[in-house]
């Protein structure tokens, strides 16, 4: 069985904002939902799946935000153009049959990942659609991301299996976990948390981050050298 679960909150904002707005006759805002579905299209095209899951989160708040008052709290609250589209979207992806999947009291992310577990329990094919890198440490034998990305100033659906992430990054997919925990995640808490000295990839983490202090402090003398 090949499943493909969409990360409907990501995808839906990536077609907001890669779409000029527009508007139906009388004003209602169409764009994201337009993109929406072309991204599912093609989605569908490329996998060519036997079930289809759409993953939405719910406004009311996650065990996250009740562990961490800050979780999340630079994200900036979604625009109105686009929340005014997301229950026609939902009741547009019911009518043609697709089945939509929410958890209160967890996110999108944690049901890709617990759909993602299923399937790879049963030695099914798992992709899962979304913008979010986070997802990429989902990726294993049996599960694929589907990562929705700008190339050259176009929107494109990028492959990443094991193969991909070991080209990309140099890890394996589990070890991207402990990369975010060195580097932190202004927008949100990463996932798991671990301690880097209790882990095997210690000195790549390390490098990592060094190179992007480094980068930083390329990026910090260049601007007061133009000041």
């Amino acid at each position: 069985m090949r499943l493909l679960v969409i990360d409907g909150n990501s995808i839906a904002n990536r077609a907001f904002y890669g779409i000029k707005l527009l508007t139906t006759k009388d004003g209602r805002y169409t764009n994201a939902i337009y993109g929406f579905l072309n991204i599912l299209l093609s989605l569908l095209k490329e996998c060519q799946p036997d079930e289809v899951a759409v993953a939405f989160d719910l406004k009311a708040p996650t065990f996250r935000h009740k562990m961490y008052d800050g979780y999340k709290a630079t994200r900036h609250a979604m625009p109105e153009e686009l929340a005014q589209q997301m229950p026609v979207l939902k009741q547009l992806l019911a009518d043609l049959g697709y089945r939509t999947v929410t958890a209160e009291g967890w996110e999108a992310d944690d049901i890709l990942g617990t759909l993602a577990a299923a399937c790879a329990a049963r030695k099914d094919d798992c992709f899962l659609a979304t913008g979010d890198r986070d997802s990429l440490q989902l990726v294993s034998e049996n599960t694929t991301v589907l990562l929705a990305a700008t190339v050259m100033g176009r929107s494109k659906t990028v492959v990443m299996d094991e193969d991909a992430i070991q080209e990309k990054y140099g890890l394996a997919p589990k070890q991207l976990i402990e990369v975010k925990s060195l580097m932190g995640d202004t927008s949100a808490v990463s996932y798991t948390h671990l301690r880097a000295h209790e882990t095997d990839s210690y000195l790549v983490c390390r490098l990592l981050l060094e190179k992007k202090k480094k980068k930083q402090n390329q990026q910090e003398k260049k601007k007061k050298q133009n000041d």
